[in-house]
């Protein structure tokens, strides 16, 4: 599609003020918000962002998940988001007939050994990258969304159609709680959860149901060696990776995920302990995590044959064997492509590449819930690096690539201006006494 001089004006302020857009992006990396599962410390992040939000006069509201979703059938309790914040902010259109929502969370994993870090966790910027722990997982989509609407402003734009900006908690760690709250309070038809990878050249319309789990081993009776539970657990590590061989197969069969991300990443062991320096002899753990895109109610059926066969494999070594979930429960769900406003998003984000940009799936995230319990019309787009890759989401020195976050930011302002219209007598010519 030929740009018509407003955009071609979105485009060029953009670029012009790039240095804006990563000023508000290490503006959120200064503020820690690790996830640590029970609890987290997104409020001190959450009220930097609800200052964002103030200052472009949006209808702003900090609220805790918990008010909202205590009730909700998918409600994970233990996760403390009765004191986890999101923070909501509504740009109301012209119109105001239809709302589209930019979701992005607050909280990051921990930032684990500092001594892995050559830079700063909490933000630095060099050789064409932002660094920092939430660099790309997340904080680059709160500040991509709060950017797009500030030039939106400044330059005497008025939408016709609503923009809500969602800045949610608890998303690591299989949380949930903020996400189906954003979901609840803020009703839209497309939500956009700004939380994908490969550096914003797949829109994820389809993810990945899963789940992490515990595997824990421990003995009946005192033990002064760790060795008893040790071999208890590599017979489970031997059970997980069967299981793991049959997702391979169930996945590599789907169009999305043909050799997903390639090897040893469809299940995963995430922890393996056992003993403590001469204590704790007589228990240990596995942690692993699958995808799957089985239903499931399969899955947990397969999950508990293979509890029961442990069961009673270990327990002719005087060993006892429980699964516990370490996450909720992530459901497989795939979006249709070529919905008209999920096309008009992949032929935005085509357009700036300079490429085509492809429907693609998503690992576990937040998407299948914005996708049950917000709208069918969901996507997750983001741009961060992938987990297995040096500076990806999660690694040490995590960063985003500037221009990959710059080309993020042209194409959600295209989408904005097309999926919800420009008010006639919109100016596009910069106003800085706006803000």
């Amino acid at each position: 599609m030929e740009q018509n001089e407003r955009e071609r004006g979105v485009l060029q302020y953009i670029d012009d003020h790039r240095d804006e857009l990563f000023g508000m992006l290490l503006r959120l990396l200064a503020v820690p918000s690790e996830n640590r599962r029970a609890q987290g410390d997104e409020l001190a992040c959450a009220e930097a962002v609800r200052g964002m939000y103030l200052e472009l006069g949006l209808e702003t509201e900090l609220y805790f998940p918990d008010d909202y979703v205590r009730d909700h059938p998918e409600f994970l309790p233990g996760r403390g988001t009765d004191k986890r914040p999101n923070v909501g902010g509504v740009l109301r259109g012209s119109e105001g007939a239809r709302s589209v929502m930019l979701a992005a969370h607050t909280d990051t994993m921990p930032v684990g050994d500092p001594s892995a870090w050559t830079r700063n966790p909490l933000g630095e910027v060099a050789g064409g990258r932002i660094y920092g722990r939430g660099s790309g997982d997340d904080k680059c989509g709160i500040a991509a969304g709060a950017f797009l609407l500030r030039a939106f402003r400044r330059l005497g734009i008025r939408l016709k159609q609503n923009v809500v900006l969602s800045a949610y908690c608890d998303e690591e760690y299989g949380g949930g709680n903020g996400s189906i709250a954003s979901c609840v309070k803020y009703p839209c038809d497309m939500y956009i959860n700004l939380d994908g990878g490969n550096g914003g050249r797949e829109v994820w319309t389809c993810a990945v149901g899963g789940q992490v789990l515990r595997i824990e081993v421990h003995a009946r009776a005192p033990k002064d060696t760790a060795a008893p539970v040790l071999e208890g657990l590599w017979a489970a590590k031997r059970e997980v990776e069967r299981f793991g061989r049959r997702r391979d197969a169930e996945l590599n069969a789907h169009p999305f995920y043909a050799e997903f991300r390639k090897a040893n990443t469809i299940t995963r062991i995430l922890s393996f302990r056992c003993g403590s320096e001469g204590v704790d002899l007589s228990r240990g753990f596995l942690d692993f995590v699958f995808y799957t895109v089985s239903e499931r109610a399969a899955i947990e059926a397969e999950l508990k044959q293979m509890e029961d066969s442990l069961r009673a494999e270990l327990g002719g070594m005087g060993l006892d064997v429980s699964f516990y979930p370490r996450s909720r429960c992530f459901d497989y769900i795939r979006a249709d492509e070529n919905d008209p406003s999920i096309r008009l998003l992949l032929q935005c984000a085509s357009e700036v590449e300079g490429r085509e940009v492809v429907a693609a799936g998503a690992c576990l995230s937040d998407y299948f819930l914005y996708y049950k319990f917000g709208s069918p019309v969901s996507v997750t787009w983001g741009v961060f690096r992938d987990f297995a890759l040096p500076g990806g989401a999660h690694q040490p020195d995590e960063y985003v690539e500037a221009d990959a976050l710059l080309n993020h930011a042209k194409a959600l302002a295209l989408f904005l201006l097309r999926w919800c219209g420009v008010e006639e007598g919109s100016r596009t010519e910069t106003c800085e006494n706006k803000l």
